[in-house]
């Protein structure tokens, strides 16, 4: 891979961890206003709210971690002048593979061969934003005339 690929791609490795980071700060604040306002609940529905978004924050961090970790490898695969290689067969990435994933150490026919049988931190990374972008879809017409 060329050295302005490398640097493109180097640019949204960090691009990427530093939304990571953010995202991390938020989920602390977040984390600190459930704690206060778990004190005191009002309701039995207050308590399911508290629990659930609790639970969210919590796989959000082992997700997160795993991302983070995958992108310090990808930043010492640059480094090293192997990122874009895949590990199972030793051939070149896809470049839209790579902008998609940029932290991913398979080319797409090895991501789907191993998809079925393991789950990736590419895949939960993926589940994981697809999750929360159906829980915040309306679940009726009623609740969507209340936004």
């Amino acid at each position: 891979m060329d050295k302005n690929k490398l640097q493109k791609f180097r640019r949204l490795l960090l691009k990427k961890r530093s939304q990571i980071l953010e995202r991390y700060l938020k989920k602390e604040e977040t984390e600190k206003v459930l704690t206060e306002q778990s004190a005191e609940p009002r309701d039995l529905e207050e308590y399911a709210n508290i629990a659930i978004t609790e639970e969210i924050l919590a796989q959000l961090s082992d997700v997160e971690i795993e991302i983070l970790k995958a992108i310090d490898d990808a930043l010492e695969r640059i480094q090293n002048k192997t990122y874009g290689i895949c590990e199972v067969c030793g051939k070149e990435i896809e470049e839209e593979r790579l902008e998609a994933v940029p932290w991913t150490t398979l080319c797409i026919q090895h991501a789907k061969e191993q998809e079925p049988f393991q789950s990736t931190p590419d895949l939960r990374y993926k589940e994981y934003f697809d999750n929360l972008s159906v829980r915040e879809k309306p679940a009726s017409e009623e609740e969507a005339g209340e936004l």
